[in-house]
């Protein structure tokens, strides 16, 4: 045998190590770790991925803390009408008495649940007409207090 030629013995490496029935383990911990890193991908994937939904933007203000509440209403325009969401439902305050339906629910959630202050995402395109009419059914409807919701000055564009 030549002095240049090398042969790894048994006692060498990974195999020196640990009780002769846990060294096969020792060879697969890395591909147990990638099967585990692929599950744990598998898992949370599909809560990555973007949903359906509507986007809208609301706009800068320089407004700091507000006030938590349960009810929360989004007004935005589509297509020559201002839309209410509240509730999943869907109002048209243009419509009478889609707004008459509109401050019914909202009654009738402001005294199930106690609180007298309504959140409002309201999209920047929405005409100041129709937020004011907003704000006049929701007092109607027993609200006391609105909180008109902003965008904050680090996402404004």
């Amino acid at each position: 045998m030549s002095s240049w030629r090398w042969s790894p013995a048994r006692d060498e490496g990974i195999w020196r190590h640990g009780a002769p029935w846990v060294r096969p383990l020792f060879v697969a911990v890395p591909w147990l770790t990638l099967l585990v890193i692929c599950m744990q991908f598998w898992m949370i994937g599909g809560t990555l991925t973007a949903s359906k939904g509507v986007l809208f933007d609301l706009p800068a203000a320089g407004l700091e803390d507000g006030e938590t509440t349960d009810m929360v209403a989004l007004v935005m325009p589509v297509e020559r009408e201002t839309m209410v969401f509240f509730d999943d439902s869907r109002f048209m305050l243009g419509d009478a008495s889609s707004a008459h339906a509109f401050a019914e629910q909202l009654s009738e959630r402001s005294l199930r649940t106690g609180r007298k202050t309504l959140l409002v995402l309201a999209d920047r395109r929405v005409a100041g007409g129709d937020l004011m009419k907003f704000a006049a059914i929701a007092r109607k409807s027993g609200v006391e207090r609105i909180l008109f919701a902003e965008k904050r000055l680090e996402d404004a564009e």
